[in-house]
């Protein structure tokens, strides 16, 4: 064990009784003001983001269908239904569906796209970086954010648009293509979801994704990047008894939110490839907890590839007989877990 790694567990054995004594004090003096500020900042960032949250794709009839063929509306909706005018006059589509396809897909295909959180939607972003693992990820004190790239986020991680831009063209733009054309939507849209990787950097991102787009458009996708920080403490009881506050952790850093993120991602019938970067303060002390954290991502099995990128160092009996591969950082020389 090192010299560092020493200071700080000595240290940790002389601070803890001390903390326990302040905590046990301070709840029977006054409990209400210890649980008052313990909750006070989580639960309003909970209420805002509860507020901005995306609504649910309705349920579309069939006479709205974009794609072709269009399919023929029922007698009650015949006066709604819309017109699909014929583009023989369209140089770009009287081309061969071979070169057609190969100009949708360098046009909305094999990109990443940062999907975030804007004011009750979601907003996708083109990544500058040639690949994900290029586009510089930090912290920015609460959660992991890729600010050089799209932006910043607020107290409650909605996206906010770099000063001077507008957040008006900020998303990819590919709308405009798709939504010119039904037959350009019909040929292209497919592009959108098989060839691209889509970078999530929130829980509900990714789960108000699966809810807002269409079923079979959301099962084509193949690629998929997550990056999040996991709070403390996540999947420890006894440290969360220790908050004081009810409950202890607020969606989406709960255990509710990460086990449901991940029967999501199971449920993904193309998966091929998954990336996931975890960042916590300071590794699991307890590996039972880090097991337990890990358990979810076990039963997603469809993926050619699944990598784990952890920040902490570990044993790596706990991704024994998993369906992915947990990577933990290389420890200093000297130095022992």
């Amino acid at each position: 064990m090192s010299r560092t790694r020493f200071t700080s567990v000595a240290l940790g054995i002389l601070c803890g009784p001390i903390l326990c004594c302040w905590i046990a004090i301070a709840s029977c003096c006054c409990p209400g003001q210890l649980q008052r500020h313990g909750e006070s900042e989580d639960r309003k960032r909970f209420e805002r983001r509860q507020i901005m949250a995306p609504r649910p794709l309705p349920v579309r009839p069939p006479e709205r269908a974009l794609t072709i063929p269009v399919p023929v509306p029922s007698t009650e909706h015949k006066k709604d239904a819309r017109k699909t005018l014929h583009q023989s006059g369209s140089r770009l589509l009287s081309l061969p569906l071979e070169l057609r396809e190969m100009i949708w897909r360098k046009a909305v295909g094999d990109n990443t796209f940062h999907i975030v959180l804007k004011k009750n939607k979601l907003g996708h972003l083109r990544c500058k970086a040639p690949r994900t693992i290029d586009c510089p990820l930090g912290f920015n004190g609460r959660t992991l954010s890729r600010a050089c790239c799209w932006g910043m986020v607020d107290s409650a991680n909605i996206w906010q648009p770099k000063a001077g831009s507008s957040s008006k063209h900020s998303d990819g733009d590919i709308l405009p293509l798709l939504q010119s054309c039904r037959q350009i939507y019909s040929e292209a849209i497919q592009y959108l979801y098989t060839t691209n990787c889509f970078s999530f950097y929130d829980l509900d991102c990714l789960r108000y994704f699966s809810c807002t787009t269409l079923p079979s458009r959301f099962s084509l996708i193949r690629t998929i990047d997550i990056s999040w920080c996991l709070t403390w403490p996540i999947y420890d009881p006894v440290a969360q008894s220790f908050l004081l506050t009810s409950p202890a952790l607020y969606p989406p850093h709960d255990e509710a939110s990460w086990e449901e993120t991940w029967r999501v991602i199971a449920s993904m019938q193309n998966l091929n490839f998954i990336r996931v970067s975890l960042l916590y303060f300071d590794g699991f002390r307890d590996r039972r907890c880090e097991r337990k954290m890990l358990a979810p991502l076990r039963h997603v099995t469809r993926p050619r590839r699944f990598e784990v990128h952890v920040s902490w160092l570990g044993d790596d009996a706990a991704a024994e007989g998993a369906p992915f591969t947990l990577i933990r950082p290389t420890a200093p020389e000297g130095e022992s877990d």
